[in-house]
């Protein structure tokens, strides 16, 4: 074996070792947009085309050195790659680190598989007819390209998967059906989903053997896991949260869940970049209310406009709830203060039930109220439920409270929707004290309403803040916008390149007796 093979074959390793590393990234951003290749595509739209870092600048050596004699190119190709290879093994300050699920490996094993190929198939071509230059400019080529590898490797795996994935499906789908006496709770809605889940869950679990599924668990493959691993023939009820960002998303869902008792909490301006138009989500969340069996109960919030246009599609029983609405469960006698909410829960049949709760804005008094609705009409007292409420902690990154001994933390970073960013700064202006700051990216997944809706954002955050914290300089311009508009003082508004920044711009101005609102954070398929 020569010392220009041997130099070759260490070469290639080393690339196809460099390219595994990179499509690791790829990978993460891939199932971050839920491994659809659109939604990939869609996130890849105007950013830069090309996986760029500082370190690539390095490529350059060794195209300097094809000019000269090919034992030194394939040496100096080598170093280089180890170079890089020790750049991309630099640990990521990731906010969702990658899951590598039995999917993930799979789909990451043939990302290095395709690379492989490709390398090897290089380096024999140059062996033979390939010019050295030319040779090389091919292998940078899929370094800097190697976002498209991923996404090449997702669509060659697209069948596969789907087959392991239709019968995971299929099972939990017949699993389920064996369980006629377990009843079926479903929830969608354009927010509030989640809290509304949990809230119902403490309710219900006051009575009842129940399984909710657990944190974000709404997603086809999300549920049908939680049914085939955790669901069991004692559970009396199944409460499942239902996400969507196009048509046909609940549809699916209810396919599989079958729900005898669907709450929708609320339609407003969210996911409109997938989405196309507020009709379109209109008619993706009314899919549950369609889908329940005549014999069922739709649980619908009555105050909302979006809503009420489109209750009578209902083919089963409705059951509304509201604080302006007054014909079924309704709130009266609200009260807030910083440490919670009280009010009084008013019945169809004309009973009350007084709840207090640590959950802060008028919004979990909504999810307070569904979830209320649909566990008194299963058959749960209302006393059980507000003892349920009363001791329910508030939920993670929601309008949370945290602990601080200098100065109070509003934790609303899972909140993405102008409803959520209106409420969470209610919740900011019902305190007294010091100074009111926020620090936000903005909203995202608006489509054509995005910048106007983050703009109208700003201006409600220059009426209630004392200072603001913009994060990313691309995301926020808007935000930036709506702040000169409203005639905002330059000096009390900053902008930050990152989060890590803007808690450096937070501890510098930061007093004794203020309150700080975290609204919103951005997966990080969003870092700038």
């Amino acid at each position: 074996m020569t010392l220009s093979l041997i130099l070759k074959i260490i070469a290639a390793a080393a690339l196809v070792l460099l390219l595994g590393l990179r499509t690791k990234h790829d990978l993460h951003m891939l199932q971050q947009n839920t491994y659809r290749n659109d939604r990939y595509r869609r996130w890849l739209k105007g950013r830069r085309k090309l996986e760029f870092v500082v370190a690539d600048l390095l490529l350059i050596v060794p195209l300097i050195a094809s000019f000269w004699n090919q034992l030194q190119f394939w040496l100096i190709l080598i170093v280089v790659s180890a170079l890089l290879i020790n750049n991309a093994r630099r640990p990521r300050a990731d906010k969702k680190p990658l899951v590598l699920t039995a999917r993930a490996k799979r789909l990451w094993l043939l990302a290095l598989v395709l690379a492989a190929i490709y390398v090897v198939l290089i380096v024999i071509l140059q062996s033979t007819v390939l010019p050295l230059i030319v040779a090389y400019l091919l292998l940078a080529v899929i370094i800097m390209f190697s976002r498209w590898l991923i996404l090449l490797a997702n669509r060659l795996i697209q069948p596969l998967e789907h087959k392991i994935n239709r019968g995971f499906y299929l099972e939990a789908q017949a699993k389920l059906a064996a369980m006629p006496d377990t009843m079926t709770f479903a929830i969608t809605g354009s927010y509030g989903k989640t809290s509304c889940k949990m809230i119902l869950a403490a309710m219900l679990s006051e009575k009842y053997l129940m399984l909710a599924t657990p944190s974000s668990y709404n997603t086809p493959m999300g549920i049908t896991r939680v049914i085939r691993e955790q669901l069991r023939p004692i559970h009396q009820a199944f409460i499942c949260e239902m996400g969507a960002r196009q048509k046909g998303d609940i549809s699916e869902l209810c396919r599989l869940v079958k729900p005898r008792i669907g709450i929708l909490t609320s339609i407003g301006e969210q996911h409109l970049e997938t989405f196309g138009s507020i009709e379109n989500i209109i008619a993706t969340k009314y899919e549950l209310i369609k889908e329940l069996p005549t014999d069922g109960l739709a649980v619908l919030n009555m105050d909302n406009p979006f809503i009420v246009a489109y209750a009578h599609l209902a083919t089963c029983r409705v059951v509304g709830f509201g604080i302006d609405y007054r014909d079924g469960y309704y709130a009266t006698q609200i009260s807030y203060d910083n440490k919670g909410s009280s009010f009084v829960i008013n019945t169809p049949e004309g009973d009350k039930q007084k709840f207090t709760t640590q959950l802060l804005g008028k919004h979990n008094i909504y999810n307070i109220l569904a979830a209320a609705a649909a566990a008194h009409q299963f058959g749960l007292p209302l006393n059980l439920a507000a003892k349920a409420v009363k001791t329910l902690e508030p939920i993670e990154h929601r309008l949370q409270l945290r602990p601080n001994p200098i100065y109070t933390v509003i934790d609303d970073a899972f909140n993405a929707n102008p409803a959520g960013a209106a409420a969470a700064l209610e919740v900011l202006d019902s305190f007294s004290g010091g100074h009111k700051i926020i620090i936000t990216p903005g909203m995202v997944e608006l489509g054509e309403r995005e910048y106007q809706l983050n703009k109208e954002f700003a201006l409600k955050m220059a009426r209630v803040c004392d200072y603001i914290i913009l994060v990313g300089q691309k995301h926020s311009q808007p935000l930036q916008d709506g702040l000169v508009e409203a005639a905002y003082p330059k000096e009390k508004y900053f902008v930050a390149a990152d989060l890590h920044q803007a808690q450096q711009k937070l501890q510098a101005l930061v007093q004794a007796g203020d309150v700080v609102l975290y609204e919103n954070d951005l997966p990080d398929t969003y870092n700038e």
